[in-house]
């Protein structure tokens, strides 16, 4: 149970500032309601679950096929610089969250998950957290410690997403025109991620 506690608490350390993820949680919750953004945040903590257990069990693997990130940077950059444009210019005016269907609660879990996965800086981080709980003895041979460790980081990220979520829910009761800043800011924030990783990718090229 210590690898649970583990998890949960650097889990919390690694969401709990603000960022892509949070920002995002937070504007959904805004734009289309409480039921929105935590199905957002369960979309990431979902992938998050994943993302851990590569990290412990595909290490040394990743680390020798430098390839493969430089194809999950390319990737992401048309998404991010896609879901920039849209907050930007093309989200509508929040009036007040809009009712939401069954079908649109599974596309904001569905985006949760996209994001989640791109999110390029996770799995180092577990890399480095991971690879200390090994050698400080936390770590036990066999599935059930990294199914443990995976479990206590999809729950300390759901924890700390859910605070975003209420955190939009307070913006909008106290103003409405803030409520509605918020949609260019986390714009900006999707435009500036896809140009850094462009630059980032072009310069390797280089």
């Amino acid at each position: 149970m210590w690898l649970v506690l583990a998890g949960i608490i650097l889990s919390l350390l690694g969401s709990l500032p603000p960022g892509l993820i949070s920002l995002s949680v937070a504007q959904t919750s805004i734009a289309r309601g409480w039921q929105a953004g935590m199905a957002l945040a369960l979309g990431a903590a979902f992938a998050e679950f994943f993302q851990a257990w590569v990290a412990i069990v595909l290490t040394d693997w990743l680390l020798t096929h430098s390839a493969v990130i430089q194809w999950f940077n390319w990737f992401s950059i048309p998404v991010f610089l896609g879901m920039g444009i849209y907050l930007i210019f093309f989200a509508p005016v929040i009036n007040g969250p809009k009712a939401q269907s069954q079908r649109s609660i599974l596309a904001q879990f569905g985006k949760g998950i996209l994001l989640s996965a791109f999110n390029l800086l996770a799995i180092p981080y577990w890399f480095v957290y991971c690879g200390w709980l090994k050698m400080e003895g936390w770590w036990q041979t066999g599935q059930a410690s990294t199914f443990l460790f995976s479990a206590g980081v999809m729950a300390g990220t759901i924890f700390a997403l859910s605070l975003y979520a209420w955190l939009g829910q307070w913006m909008l009761r106290r103003s409405n025109d803030l409520a509605q800043k918020a949609n260019r800011f986390i714009g900006f924030l999707f435009l500036g991620l896809s140009i850094k990783i462009l630059w980032t990718v072009l310069r390797q090229m280089g």
